[in-house]
Protein backbone atom coordinates (compact mmCIF):
# COMPACT_ATOMS: atom_id res chain seq x y z
CA UNK A 1 0.00 0.00 0.00
CA UNK A 2 1.46 3.64 -0.93
CA UNK A 3 2.16 5.62 2.12
CA UNK A 4 -0.46 8.58 1.39
CA UNK A 5 -3.09 5.75 0.93
CA UNK A 6 -2.03 3.66 4.25
CA UNK A 7 -1.98 7.33 6.02
CA UNK A 8 -5.82 7.88 4.65
CA UNK A 9 -6.80 5.03 6.09
CA UNK A 10 -5.16 5.22 9.21
CA UNK A 11 -7.03 8.92 9.95
CA UNK A 12 -10.13 7.22 8.63
CA UNK A 13 -10.11 4.75 11.04
CA UNK A 14 -9.07 7.14 13.79
CA UNK A 15 -12.42 9.01 12.70
CA UNK A 16 -14.74 6.35 12.84
CA UNK A 17 -13.47 5.04 16.54
CA UNK A 18 -13.99 8.66 17.63
CA UNK A 19 -17.33 9.80 16.59
CA UNK A 20 -20.28 9.60 18.30
CA UNK A 21 -23.96 9.67 16.67
CA UNK A 22 -25.96 12.27 18.65
CA UNK A 23 -29.49 10.83 18.75
CA UNK A 24 -31.97 11.74 16.66
CA UNK A 25 -36.15 12.93 17.40
CA UNK A 26 -38.45 10.37 16.58
CA UNK A 27 -41.57 11.24 17.71
CA UNK A 28 -43.68 13.11 20.39
CA UNK A 29 -46.98 12.84 22.40
CA UNK A 30 -48.50 14.57 25.16
CA UNK A 31 -50.47 18.50 25.37
CA UNK A 32 -51.56 19.92 28.32
CA UNK A 33 -54.95 18.39 29.90
CA UNK A 34 -56.58 15.66 31.73
CA UNK A 35 -57.97 13.43 29.09
CA UNK A 36 -56.11 9.80 28.34
CA UNK A 37 -52.85 10.61 26.56
CA UNK A 38 -52.70 14.31 27.85
CA UNK A 39 -50.62 15.57 30.77
CA UNK A 40 -50.19 18.14 33.15
CA UNK A 41 -46.54 18.53 33.97
CA UNK A 42 -45.22 14.59 33.64
CA UNK A 43 -42.17 14.31 35.91
CA UNK A 44 -40.43 10.65 35.44
CA UNK A 45 -40.77 7.79 33.36
CA UNK A 46 -40.09 4.02 33.12
CA UNK A 47 -39.55 1.39 30.02
CA UNK A 48 -41.21 -2.27 30.90
CA UNK A 49 -39.78 -5.36 29.69
CA UNK A 50 -41.67 -5.42 26.95
CA UNK A 51 -40.98 -1.84 25.74
CA UNK A 52 -44.27 0.19 27.48
CA UNK A 53 -43.52 3.68 28.65
CA UNK A 54 -44.70 4.53 32.18
CA UNK A 55 -45.46 8.23 32.95
CA UNK A 56 -45.70 9.38 36.44
CA UNK A 57 -48.01 12.23 35.12
CA UNK A 58 -47.81 14.24 38.72
CA UNK A 59 -50.35 16.71 38.65
CA UNK A 60 -52.98 14.47 37.69
CA UNK A 61 -52.10 12.23 39.90
CA UNK A 62 -51.55 9.33 37.67
CA UNK A 63 -50.21 6.85 35.83
CA UNK A 64 -50.28 6.17 32.47
CA UNK A 65 -49.19 3.28 30.64
CA UNK A 66 -48.39 3.96 26.62
CA UNK A 67 -46.86 1.24 24.09
CA UNK A 68 -43.30 2.15 22.50
CA UNK A 69 -44.52 4.44 19.66
CA UNK A 70 -46.76 6.53 22.28
CA UNK A 71 -50.20 5.24 21.73
CA UNK A 72 -51.84 4.95 25.31
CA UNK A 73 -52.62 1.66 26.62
CA UNK A 74 -54.64 2.49 30.31
CA UNK A 75 -54.36 4.78 32.95
CA UNK A 76 -54.81 4.33 36.95
CA UNK A 77 -54.48 6.61 39.81
CA UNK A 78 -56.10 9.65 40.95
CA UNK A 79 -55.61 12.51 43.91
CA UNK A 80 -55.93 10.57 47.41
CA UNK A 81 -54.13 8.30 49.92
CA UNK A 82 -55.68 5.51 49.55
CA UNK A 83 -54.36 2.25 48.28
CA UNK A 84 -54.11 2.84 44.25
CA UNK A 85 -54.59 6.57 44.53
CA UNK A 86 -51.47 9.17 44.33
CA UNK A 87 -50.69 12.45 46.00
CA UNK A 88 -47.92 13.68 43.69
CA UNK A 89 -46.75 10.43 42.31
CA UNK A 90 -43.06 11.49 41.31
CA UNK A 91 -40.39 8.29 40.58
CA UNK A 92 -41.29 5.06 38.87
CA UNK A 93 -39.48 2.33 37.55
CA UNK A 94 -40.57 -1.36 36.58
CA UNK A 95 -38.91 -4.74 37.40
CA UNK A 96 -38.21 -7.34 35.30
CA UNK A 97 -41.15 -9.32 36.27
CA UNK A 98 -43.19 -5.90 35.29
CA UNK A 99 -44.09 -4.98 38.67
CA UNK A 100 -44.10 -0.52 38.20
CA UNK A 101 -42.64 0.48 41.46
CA UNK A 102 -44.19 4.53 42.29
CA UNK A 103 -42.59 6.69 44.75
CA UNK A 104 -45.37 9.16 46.11
CA UNK A 105 -43.74 12.93 47.42
CA UNK A 106 -46.67 14.16 49.65
CA UNK A 107 -47.99 10.59 50.65
CA UNK A 108 -44.11 9.53 51.23
CA UNK A 109 -44.60 5.99 50.16
CA UNK A 110 -43.73 3.65 47.71
CA UNK A 111 -46.99 1.80 46.01
CA UNK A 112 -46.12 -1.98 43.90
CA UNK A 113 -48.41 -2.44 40.71
CA UNK A 114 -48.35 -5.43 38.43
CA UNK A 115 -48.33 -4.18 34.99
CA UNK A 116 -52.12 -3.66 34.45
CA UNK A 117 -52.18 -1.22 37.21
CA UNK A 118 -53.68 -3.35 39.87
CA UNK A 119 -52.43 -2.62 43.18
CA UNK A 120 -50.16 -5.05 44.83
CA UNK A 121 -48.56 -3.61 47.93
CA UNK A 122 -47.58 -0.11 49.79
CA UNK A 123 -44.54 0.21 52.19
CA UNK A 124 -43.25 3.79 54.38
CA UNK A 125 -44.78 7.42 55.85
CA UNK A 126 -43.61 9.92 57.15
CA UNK A 127 -40.56 10.25 59.03
CA UNK A 128 -36.63 9.71 59.84
CA UNK A 129 -36.01 6.43 60.49
CA UNK A 130 -35.56 3.29 58.69
CA UNK A 131 -37.90 2.74 56.46
CA UNK A 132 -39.85 5.82 56.91
CA UNK A 133 -39.56 8.99 54.30
CA UNK A 134 -39.03 12.55 54.06
CA UNK A 135 -40.21 13.37 50.23
CA UNK A 136 -39.16 10.36 48.44
CA UNK A 137 -38.64 11.36 44.81
CA UNK A 138 -36.70 8.64 42.82
CA UNK A 139 -37.14 4.96 43.26
CA UNK A 140 -35.13 2.09 41.02
CA UNK A 141 -34.92 -1.32 40.79
CA UNK A 142 -31.71 -3.72 39.89
CA UNK A 143 -32.38 -7.06 38.34
CA UNK A 144 -32.23 -8.75 41.47
CA UNK A 145 -35.54 -6.63 42.60
CA UNK A 146 -33.88 -4.80 45.36
CA UNK A 147 -35.70 -1.47 45.10
CA UNK A 148 -33.93 1.62 45.77
CA UNK A 149 -35.45 5.21 47.06
CA UNK A 150 -33.75 8.49 46.64
CA UNK A 151 -35.64 9.81 50.14
CA UNK A 152 -35.03 13.49 49.29
CA UNK A 153 -35.24 15.43 52.33
CA UNK A 154 -33.69 12.81 54.52
CA UNK A 155 -30.81 13.29 52.28
CA UNK A 156 -30.25 9.65 51.72
CA UNK A 157 -30.58 6.44 49.85
CA UNK A 158 -32.69 3.50 51.40
CA UNK A 159 -32.72 0.00 50.00
CA UNK A 160 -35.54 -2.40 50.44
CA UNK A 161 -36.71 -6.17 48.79
CA UNK A 162 -39.24 -5.81 46.37
CA UNK A 163 -41.61 -6.51 49.13
CA UNK A 164 -41.05 -3.52 51.19
CA UNK A 165 -38.72 -5.32 53.73
CA UNK A 166 -35.51 -2.70 54.91
CA UNK A 167 -32.40 -3.65 54.46
CA UNK A 168 -29.93 -0.61 54.43
CA UNK A 169 -29.69 3.26 54.40
CA UNK A 170 -26.96 5.64 53.15
CA UNK A 171 -25.69 8.88 53.36
CA UNK A 172 -26.26 12.39 55.68
CA UNK A 173 -26.66 15.58 54.41
CA UNK A 174 -23.07 17.60 53.34
CA UNK A 175 -21.00 17.56 50.29
CA UNK A 176 -18.26 14.93 51.45
CA UNK A 177 -17.70 11.94 49.72
CA UNK A 178 -21.18 9.49 49.88
CA UNK A 179 -23.27 12.49 51.63
CA UNK A 180 -25.94 14.07 49.48
CA UNK A 181 -28.07 17.43 49.37
CA UNK A 182 -31.40 16.47 48.06
CA UNK A 183 -30.90 13.10 45.75
CA UNK A 184 -33.96 13.31 43.24
CA UNK A 185 -33.09 10.10 41.13
CA UNK A 186 -31.03 6.78 40.72
CA UNK A 187 -29.94 4.57 38.26
CA UNK A 188 -29.10 1.23 38.27
CA UNK A 189 -26.33 -0.72 36.26
CA UNK A 190 -26.35 -4.21 35.18
CA UNK A 191 -24.03 -4.61 38.03
CA UNK A 192 -26.17 -3.64 40.57
CA UNK A 193 -24.13 -0.56 40.97
CA UNK A 194 -26.57 2.72 42.13
CA UNK A 195 -25.94 6.49 40.53
CA UNK A 196 -27.67 9.28 42.45
CA UNK A 197 -28.35 12.64 41.10
CA UNK A 198 -27.50 14.14 44.15
CA UNK A 199 -29.21 17.93 42.70
CA UNK A 200 -27.92 19.96 45.81
CA UNK A 201 -24.72 19.12 45.02
CA UNK A 202 -24.96 19.20 41.01
CA UNK A 203 -22.90 16.10 41.15
CA UNK A 204 -23.31 12.37 40.28
CA UNK A 205 -21.93 9.94 42.83
CA UNK A 206 -21.51 5.95 42.31
CA UNK A 207 -21.69 3.26 44.62
CA UNK A 208 -22.28 -0.42 45.02
CA UNK A 209 -25.38 -2.41 45.48
CA UNK A 210 -24.55 -1.90 49.37
CA UNK A 211 -24.12 1.47 49.51
CA UNK A 212 -20.13 1.40 49.02
CA UNK A 213 -18.79 4.83 47.65
CA UNK A 214 -16.76 4.50 44.35
CA UNK A 215 -17.10 7.47 42.23
CA UNK A 216 -18.38 10.56 41.61
CA UNK A 217 -18.00 13.63 39.05
CA UNK A 218 -19.51 16.93 38.19
CA UNK A 219 -19.72 20.20 40.19
CA UNK A 220 -21.92 23.30 39.41
CA UNK A 221 -21.11 24.55 35.92
CA UNK A 222 -21.35 24.77 32.70
CA UNK A 223 -18.30 22.26 31.26
CA UNK A 224 -18.92 19.07 29.75
CA UNK A 225 -18.84 16.96 33.18
CA UNK A 226 -20.28 19.59 35.02
CA UNK A 227 -23.78 20.18 35.56
CA UNK A 228 -26.60 23.42 37.09
CA UNK A 229 -29.58 21.06 37.59
CA UNK A 230 -29.16 16.86 37.62
CA UNK A 231 -32.26 15.06 37.30
CA UNK A 232 -33.62 12.15 35.71
CA UNK A 233 -30.90 8.89 35.27
CA UNK A 234 -30.42 5.83 33.70
CA UNK A 235 -27.83 3.58 32.49
CA UNK A 236 -27.85 1.83 29.09
CA UNK A 237 -26.99 -1.96 27.87
CA UNK A 238 -23.37 -0.99 27.19
CA UNK A 239 -23.07 0.90 30.57
CA UNK A 240 -23.15 4.17 29.57
CA UNK A 241 -25.15 6.69 32.04
CA UNK A 242 -27.31 9.71 30.57
CA UNK A 243 -27.80 12.46 33.17
CA UNK A 244 -30.91 14.96 32.82
CA UNK A 245 -29.35 18.95 32.91
CA UNK A 246 -32.67 20.02 33.88
CA UNK A 247 -31.60 23.66 34.02
CA UNK A 248 -29.90 24.01 30.69
CA UNK A 249 -32.78 21.27 29.45
CA UNK A 250 -30.14 18.71 28.11
CA UNK A 251 -29.01 15.53 28.18
CA UNK A 252 -25.27 14.73 28.83
CA UNK A 253 -23.88 11.00 28.39
CA UNK A 254 -20.98 9.68 30.29
CA UNK A 255 -19.05 6.45 30.37
CA UNK A 256 -19.25 4.07 33.67
CA UNK A 257 -16.54 6.29 34.49
CA UNK A 258 -17.73 9.72 34.57
CA UNK A 259 -15.81 10.39 30.98
CA UNK A 260 -17.98 13.00 28.92
CA UNK A 261 -19.16 11.08 25.99
CA UNK A 262 -21.73 13.70 24.02
CA UNK A 263 -24.77 16.32 24.80
CA UNK A 264 -27.79 16.76 23.44
CA UNK A 265 -31.30 18.92 23.59
CA UNK A 266 -31.57 22.54 24.70
CA UNK A 267 -34.29 24.93 25.86
CA UNK A 268 -37.41 25.11 23.84
CA UNK A 269 -40.56 24.07 22.67
CA UNK A 270 -39.58 22.22 18.72
CA UNK A 271 -39.10 19.10 18.42
CA UNK A 272 -35.71 17.66 20.00
CA UNK A 273 -36.07 21.03 22.72
CA UNK A 274 -37.30 20.54 25.99
CA UNK A 275 -38.68 23.14 28.46
CA UNK A 276 -37.32 21.75 32.30
CA UNK A 277 -36.45 18.42 30.63
CA UNK A 278 -37.13 15.73 33.98
CA UNK A 279 -36.31 12.30 33.05
CA UNK A 280 -34.51 9.74 30.24
CA UNK A 281 -35.22 5.96 29.88
CA UNK A 282 -34.14 3.68 27.70
CA UNK A 283 -35.19 0.52 25.89
CA UNK A 284 -34.02 -2.38 25.09
CA UNK A 285 -33.56 -0.99 21.37
CA UNK A 286 -31.53 1.94 22.68
CA UNK A 287 -34.26 3.93 21.84
CA UNK A 288 -34.46 7.00 24.83
CA UNK A 289 -37.46 8.48 26.54
CA UNK A 290 -37.37 12.20 27.60
CA UNK A 291 -40.02 13.77 29.66
CA UNK A 292 -40.69 17.19 29.04
CA UNK A 293 -42.65 18.65 31.94
CA UNK A 294 -43.10 22.46 30.83
CA UNK A 295 -44.49 21.06 27.14
CA UNK A 296 -46.38 18.37 28.77
CA UNK A 297 -45.14 15.87 26.78
CA UNK A 298 -43.06 12.37 26.29
CA UNK A 299 -40.23 12.95 22.79
CA UNK A 300 -38.61 9.38 21.64
CA UNK A 301 -34.90 9.73 20.29
CA UNK A 302 -32.91 6.85 18.32
CA UNK A 303 -29.36 6.60 18.69
CA UNK A 304 -29.05 5.20 15.75
CA UNK A 305 -28.01 8.47 14.04
CA UNK A 306 -25.99 9.43 11.43
CA UNK A 307 -22.60 10.69 12.96
CA UNK A 308 -21.99 14.19 13.60
CA UNK A 309 -19.21 14.66 16.27
CA UNK A 310 -16.10 13.68 17.53
CA UNK A 311 -14.79 12.85 20.68
CA UNK A 312 -11.94 15.01 22.31
CA UNK A 313 -8.45 13.26 21.46
CA UNK A 314 -5.47 15.75 21.99
CA UNK A 315 -5.17 19.09 22.54
CA UNK A 316 -8.31 19.61 20.52
CA UNK A 317 -11.76 19.90 21.98
CA UNK A 318 -15.17 20.03 20.70
CA UNK A 319 -18.17 20.58 22.68
CA UNK A 320 -21.02 19.04 21.09
CA UNK A 321 -24.80 20.32 20.65
CA UNK A 322 -28.30 19.04 18.85
CA UNK A 323 -28.19 18.72 14.86
CA UNK A 324 -31.44 19.11 13.76
CA UNK A 325 -33.12 16.01 11.72
CA UNK A 326 -33.06 16.64 7.83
Amino acid sequence: MHRPAFLFCVLLFLFAVSVQAIPIHVLSWGTLGSADGEFNFPRRLAVGPDGSVYVADRNNHRIQKFDNEGNFLITWGGLGSEPGQFNYPFGVDVDAGGFVYVSERLNNRIQKFTAAGSFVMMWGSFGFGPGLFYYPVGVAVDSNGNVFVADSFNHRIQKFTNTGVFIATWGTQGDGTGQFSFPVTLGVDAFGNVYVGDSGNRRVQKFNNTGGYILQWGGQGDADDQFQSPRGITVDGAGDVYVVDQAPSTIKKFSSTGTFILEFGGAGSAEGLFDRAEDVAIDGDGNIFITDPGNNRIQKFSDLAVPVKVRNWGSIKARYHTRKKN
